[in-house]
């Protein structure tokens, strides 16, 4: 059975019904129409033939609902199944899956009763009927088993698919309305509210794009904003147009991207250039480290600040250089220090030491530099410690208690001396803990003959020469001959060589050399003789003058050679012509010259000056005249 808001009944109750049902089904009339059966059926198949021939069940939304259908449906049997059931222990409305809500139910007294009815036979109430017209509780609900038999009370909407623009059609006792959604309004709903476009501002190194999904700046438009590169908005969402024709939120503006501050590494340095802002967008920073540090901890030295507002890499750090390690060496220890993470680290020094029995040869310690390398190119190592080999002098001869190579301390060697030679010091020396010997080495000083008193203008040579081997240089050793020579103008006076023999003496005493003697002169007739040496020996010099009246011819100074003879001969001293005048007078007046005796004397005179000019030569001609010359040469002219 169905009845038909907005239609006209009549006496004949069942045509008019017919009709009304006819005529809601095609109408457009804005009426809600509600229908029953006119036969019982379970809740399922009441449900499924609502559905079949009408919207659905009805799903009872209010009071004023309820009391239009408690008093137009016909009592029957007064059990009518309505569109709510109970899904996961909460009634719900059919259709819509929506909880039912406190100001929609109409439960009967002490209703739902939770299904207890239903326990034993697994048939739990879990449906809903309204009991129509009925002496207690008309119009109120109970909770009942699903499968019991009840009539179908059904519903037509009147909503149509256009019924509203832009909200939801709600159905209403002999109407419906249009429940609008947000940003909508009018009679249909087809009006949208407008946002003023004016406050949708473009910030200042940004840009933005608005969305309209329902026209131009109204309900709904989405206005994305977005910056330039190296700057971000204050806030990420976008601006929307609200119901309330406001926007969302005021525009945003556009900051400078910033990165996290940097801060100078330790041992090293930071320098930043910012063009648009400290630790902002496009700053960079360069990091350098000191002397001995490098950076560490980054690809780079260089961070530049991105857009994203992170740096391209990581901070670097400065970390000391490390220098090779360091082994310790044979027989000997390397102290580094205590502090393992530097021991090889710039500016750690590692200092050696030798195990006892053993010295250190090399340096002592050892500095990191800033180039990564050890302050020394060669390691030191430890040696044993061993004396060195007693070398002496010639003729000396060791026997030692090692090999010359492992002269340890408490090594000792013993000395003798060849034949001809006698030790000088001790016999035995001990090599000591500091590796070296606890006495000098000793020497040989040769046996032989004492050295030889030379006088002097004496020339020596003797076989064989003496050399720094033998250190006693007073001591001549046997078997050396020693020869003799004058110097130049002395004469050798003794033996020429003498030998060193047995027991110790020379054969010979050292020769004399005594200088070469020159005829003894005489001071000229008239004249005057003048000698540096009275030996008149060699290289002594005599100088001539003549007494007043008289005039030197031959030399004026004569030197003895060395052989013994006179540079010239021996000068005179002649008178002056006058005075041959007056002797030549003289004796013709006794009788004893004639005329052909002055003629004799003319020609001694003549003879006299020729020879005078015949030994006029230097001081230092090598001439030998032989004394008697001079006075041989006068006699033969008498």
């Amino acid at each position: 059975m169905d009845y038909c808001f907005g239609c006209k009944t009549s006496a004949s109750w069942i045509n008019l019904t017919i009709l009304c049902s006819v005529l809601c089904m095609w109408t457009t009339v804005e009426g809600w129409s509600y229908f029953y059966s006119n036969t019982t059926m379970n809740w399922n198949d009441a449900r499924a033939w609502c559905r079949e021939h009408y919207t659905d069940m009805v799903a009872i939304q209010n009071q004023e609902e309820i009391g239009h259908l408690n008093s137009w449906l016909p009592k029957k049997e007064g059990y009518y199944w309505i569109g709510i059931r109970r899904v996961n222990n909460v009634w719900t409305w059919v259709g819509t899956n929506k909880a039912l809500t406190a100001e929609a139910t109409n439960w009967a007294w002490r209703e739902p009763n939770n299904g207890k009815n239903g326990r034993s036979t697994g048939d739990s109430e879990d449906c809903v009927e309204m009991y129509i017209k009925r002496d207690m509780q008309p119009g109120k609900w109970n909770d009942e088993r699903c499968g019991k038999r009840k009539t179908a009370l059904c519903y037509t909407a009147a909503c149509k698919n256009d019924s509203c623009s832009y909200g939801d059609c709600v159905e209403t006792i002999n109407s419906h309305r249009c429940a609008c959604f947000e940003g909508f309004y009018g009679e249909t709903c087809e009006q949208v509210f407008k946002c003023n476009k004016d406050n949708i501002t473009v910030p200042s190194n940004g840009s933005v794009v608005c969305t309209h999904q329902y026209g131009e700046f109204s309900y709904n438009t989405s206005c994305q904003y977005s910056c330039a590169e190296g700057y971000r908005l204050n806030m990420s969402r976008s601006l929307t147009c609200t119901a309330s024709t406001e926007w969302s939120d005021q525009p945003p503006t556009c900051e400078l991207v910033q990165c996290q501050a940097l801060s100078r590494p330790e041992r090293g340095s930071m320098t930043c250039s910012d063009p648009l802002g400290p630790s902002s967008y496009q700053s960079t920073c360069v990091f350098t480290c000191e002397e001995g540090y490098v950076l560490s901890g980054s690809p780079s030295n260089t961070l530049r600040c991105e857009a994203s507002g992170t740096w391209n890499s990581s901070q670097p750090f400065c970390v000391a250089v490390q220098c090779p390690t360091i082994q310790e060496p044979e027989n000997g220890i390397a102290s580094c220090g205590e502090n393992t993470d530097v021991r090889f680290s710039y500016g750690n020094t590692c200092s050696f030491s030798c195990v006892p029995g053993y010295r250190l040869s090399g340096p002592s310690s050892v500095t990191c530099t800033s180039e990564a390398e050890w302050s020394e190119t060669i390691m030191p190592r430890c040696e044993a410690i061993t004396c060195m080999s007693p070398e002496g002098g010639a003729h000396l001869k060791s026997q030692c208690s090692q090999s010359l190579t492992e002269l340890g301390p408490d090594s000792s060697c013993s000395f003798s001396c060849e034949a001809g030679f006698e030790l000088q010091g001790v016999e035995t020396i001990q090599c000591s803990e500091d590796g070296q010997w606890n006495e000098a080495i000793p020497t040989c000083r040769a046996l032989g003959c004492p050295a030889l008193e030379i006088l002097t203008n004496i020339q020596i040579s003797c076989s064989p020469s003496l050399s720094s081997s033998v250190s006693d240089l007073n001591t001549r050793p046997f078997g050396m001959v020693c020869t003799f020579s004058c110097d130049e103008g002395h004469e050798l006076q003794g033996a020429l060589s003498t030998e060193c023999a047995l027991p110790g003496q020379w054969t010979s005493t050292p020769p004399t050399c005594t200088a070469v003697r020159c005829p003894s002169l005489q001071a000229p007739e008239n004249g005057h003789i003048n000698c540096s040496d009275s030996e008149q020996a060699y290289n002594a010099q005599c100088s001539f003058t003549c007494s007043q009246d008289y005039s030197l011819h031959g030399h004026e100074v004569l030197t003895c050679d060395r052989h013994g003879n006179w540079t010239g001969e021996k000068p005179t001293c002649q008178a002056p012509p006058a005075k041959v005048a007056a002797v030549a007078s003289g004796v013709a007046a006794g009788g004893a010259l004639t005329v052909s005796g002055l003629s004799l004397a003319v020609w001694i005179m003549k003879r006299l000056k020729k020879q005078a000019s015949k030994f006029e030569l230097s001081s230092n001609s090598d001439i030998e005249v032989p004394p008697q010359a001079y006075k041989n040469s006068i006699d033969s002219l008498i």
